[in-house]
């Protein structure tokens, strides 16, 4: 029965796969007499019906050699399982009195008919390619989990056909495999394993370029091997020697193919560079190409490199997302909660140690929010600053993001139910304290009440109170509202009953405060745990989530993504990157920088692809907290580069470039803060705003000021500030210059200065 199949007709390639690739089924009668089908100086080969014939023409080589030769093959044949897609030699017989080989026909086409059909065809889809490459992986490395090596991978050795909508790969000529472990000899030295595998890889690595290239010849260094008899005579179906001498075009080792897939070939071929960026298992390709497959438009979207990659520079985001399923899942059915249901405040708290992730995990929910135009308000605690200041500062800096999005009347409704709730008088307690607030109500849509001047801002107990109606106000089923405060482990008194009060205001509905803090900082009998105790006691569920280590597969998955590199190749890094840094994620990210800076993570031009020093590595000692490390690498950085650093960290967690300029005393903020970016210290947000990666990274940069000259470095940023700003910015710059001045306040011994800093 005749089957002229197509790639197209198998669903692998559609409407771009050449529909000329059929794959050698019968559609002639019966055969009587055997048919000569393929020959060369060596070989000939015969079929008649589903049985094949090999037999040899030189007659030069005794009878007794090549039975030898052909019972080698047969018992390779009846070695390995029959599961493992070889050929089946049935017997050694006799031809055309010569002895043969008998065998059972594999249907298909060989690998070099289908490069040829590819290059003459239709563009064949990549996706197709990757289908046959997984299919001649998947099939050596059956012959070496059956314990042997085949070593003569080359296209004319290679049967291709269809299989239920993938391709499956037959490895014809046995004549050079080659039995290194049976069933009495299950233990085999891993190194001489290593050495007999590294044939079938390098042949594979040129088999796979040929493939993605559409290439009929071999590139790069060494091409496969061919096999020979006791004589010394080539005995192939392909002639390997020919294989070797015929080049075509050169190319750079993965040119011109995206970069995961051009460092897996590299890996294969080139493996002279290190020896710990390279493939060991036939097995290991096989998965690395299915992931591939499986993601072919996050793996394969990469094909040309960019300038940092280029200067061997690693860029790491620092709200990279790795894991987390099961945190993610409670946050997100907390959120459904609030925006199907919404009829009571929902509460969740995440504990961790710093840096593992927590307000990363926050920041997922973003996108959710912002599709159901929900809002986010965020806020931060600082140690050094101000803890009072933190949620009037998040509820100020939200009003302005609505002020610069020019939103129009999108949210009129918004603004007129925080007049009801409120007020709009010039002189109320909250409009006082949230400039960006009073100036959206002041834009003329919204009657404003001249109220009688108040002396103060009022009561505590009356604040609080206000700043539940405005967040009441904010909130409802068309907008939810998240309100996230950072850093709980140093909120102040009266925050804290902030939050007790709204989350149990029966007003406010639709919204969900989530509260991050370090759990190695907060004890029984800090102020935070006997809050979060009253909040219980007074009905109210809080959702609790853990943030720990991330596990070693995600730090191997962050790799494999960061450096477009097959995770069976980033494997080795990545176990020795978890063990020293615990799965802190932001220690590894800094980890992984340091590698880089330190030259022993780098980008190989000649091989394309990403290498690393593992035995400098596995030796390099590192501190047992991420602040002290991170110190260390910052004092490898030029001077200019550390006192730079310093002005930052005395500036706070959010400070803007103008303000750093005038601590600086100098014009060249503007490329210090570029290298902080791509150093990952910095992250920009708005025109000119700067905001540390994490509070770790701007600790340990306030780290590198010495503690004995701490507080007079402080007392020359308060003074630099001071002097270099005009009165028309001395309010903006207030708190910066006071929060400075505060700090080296003890070194100021004349009376005369004292009275000036505290007018």
């Amino acid at each position: 029965m005749d089957h002229q199949l197509s790639l197209g007709s198998l669903g692998l390639g559609g409407a771009s796969t050449p529909s000329n690739i059929s794959f050698g089924a019968r559609s002639d009668p019966v055969q009587t007499s055997p048919q000569l089908v393929y020959q060369s100086n060596g070989t000939a080969i015969y079929r008649l019906n589903d049985t094949g014939f090999k037999v040899i023409l030189d007659h030069s080589t005794s009878d007794e050699q090549i039975i030898r030769k052909f019972l080698h093959q047969q018992n390779i044949s009846n070695f390995l399982p029959s599961s493992c897609r070889k050929r089946q030699v049935t017997d050694v017989t006799s031809f055309d009195r010569r002895p043969a080989l008998s065998f059972k026909w594999a249907s298909g086409i060989t690998l070099k008919e289908w490069l040829q059909k590819v290059q003459i065809g239709p563009q064949v889809d990549l996706n197709v390619r990757l289908r046959a490459a997984m299919a001649i992986a998947r099939t050596l490395s059956d012959f070496h989990d059956g314990g042997v090596v085949y070593n003569g991978l080359i296209p004319e050795n290679i049967v291709l056909a269809p299989f239920e909508g993938e391709y499956v790969a037959t490895l014809i000529d046995l004549s050079s495999a080659v039995v290194y472990r049976d069933g009495q000899r299950i233990d085999v030295d891993p190194a001489f394993e290593k050495q007999l595998k590294e044939v079938d890889l390098k042949s594979l690595g040129l088999v796979l370029n040929q493939i993605f290239r559409g290439e009929e010849s071999a590139t790069g260094k060494g091409a496969g091997h061919g096999s020979r008899d006791d004589s010394g005579q080539e005995d192939t179906e392909g002639d390997p020697g020919h294989y070797r001498r015929k080049r075509g075009k050169q190319h750079t080792l993965g040119e011109g193919l995206p970069l995961y897939l051009g460092s897996l070939i590299s890996a294969l071929i080139d493996t002279s560079t290190s020896s710990e960026v390279c493939y060991e298992s036939a097995k290991d390709v096989f998965l690395d190409l299915k992931i591939m497959a499986e993601n072919a438009n996050g793996c394969l979207s990469k094909s040309k490199l960019d300038e940092s990659t280029a200067k061997s520079r690693l860029r790491l985001q620092g709200d990279i997302f790795y894991g987390r399923q099961v945190q993610m899942s409670m946050l997100l059915h907390l959120f459904q909660s609030v925006v199907v249901l919404g009829n009571q405040p929902q509460m969740a708290t995440i504990s961790g140690y710093p840096g593992t992730g927590k307000s990363t995990l926050v920041n997922q929910i973003k996108k959710p929010l912002t599709d159901l135009n929900g809002c986010f308000i965020e806020g931060k605690f600082d140690k050094h600053a101000r803890p009072d200041a933190v949620l009037a500062s998040a509820l100020n800096s939200f009003f302005g993001n609505i002020i610069e999005a020019n939103t129009g009347n999108t949210l009129m409704s918004m603004k007129w139910r925080i007049h009801d709730a409120i007020g709009g008088g010039s002189n109320n307690v909250l409009l006082e304290i949230l400039p960006n607030l009073q100036k959206w109500m002041a834009d003329g849509s919204v009657a404003m009440e001249n109220l009688a001047p108040r002396k103060g801002i009022g009561s505590s107990h009356r604040l609080k109170f206000m700043f539940c109606k405005l967040i009441g106000a904010i909130t409802c089923r068309a907008h939810p509202l998240i309100l996230f405060l950072d850093d709980l482990q140093w909120a102040d008194e009266m925050t804290l009953d902030i939050i007790r009060m709204m989350m149990t205001d029966p007003d406010i509905r639709h919204f969900l405060f989530l509260g991050c803090y370090r759990d190695n900082e907060v004890n029984l009998t800090h102020p935070l745990t006997a809050k979060l105790k009253a909040i219980q006691e007074q009905g109210i569920s809080i959702v609790t989530i853990k943030i720990g280590p991330i596990e070693k597969e995600c730090v191997n998955t962050l790799l494999s993504e960061a450096l477009c590199m097959p995770p069976n190749l980033c494997r080795p890094l990545s176990d020795v990157v978890h063990s020293k840094t615990g799965g802190i994620i932001l220690f590894v990210l800094r980890f992984l920088a340091s590698l880089n800076d330190e030259g022993d993570l780098w980008f190989s031009m000649s091989s394309r692809r990403w290498m690393y020093n593992l035995e400098e590595i596995r030796l390099k000692e590192i501190h047992d907290d991420v602040v002290s490390h991170m110190t260390e690498h910052m004092k490898s950085l030029p001077k200019t580069m550390q006192v730079g650093l310093k002005f930052a960290a005395c500036l706070g967690p959010i400070f803007d470039e103008k303000t750093l300029e005038k601590a600086r005393k100098d014009n060249e903020s503007d490329s210090f803060l570029k290298s902080c970016i791509e150093f990952g210290f910095l992250q920009k947000f708005g025109s000119n705003q700067y905001v540390w990666a994490h509070d770790q990274i701007q600790q340990a940069a306030y780290d590198l000021i010495p503690l004995p000259k701490r507080e007079s470095f402080h007392l020359l940023v308060g003074s630099r500030l001071f002097m270099a700003t005009p009165p028309s910015e001395m309010k903006h710059m207030i708190f910066f210059i006071v929060d400075s001045m505060n700090r080296g306040s003890k070194l100021i011994d004349d009376p005369g200065q004292k009275y000036e800093v505290s007018q």
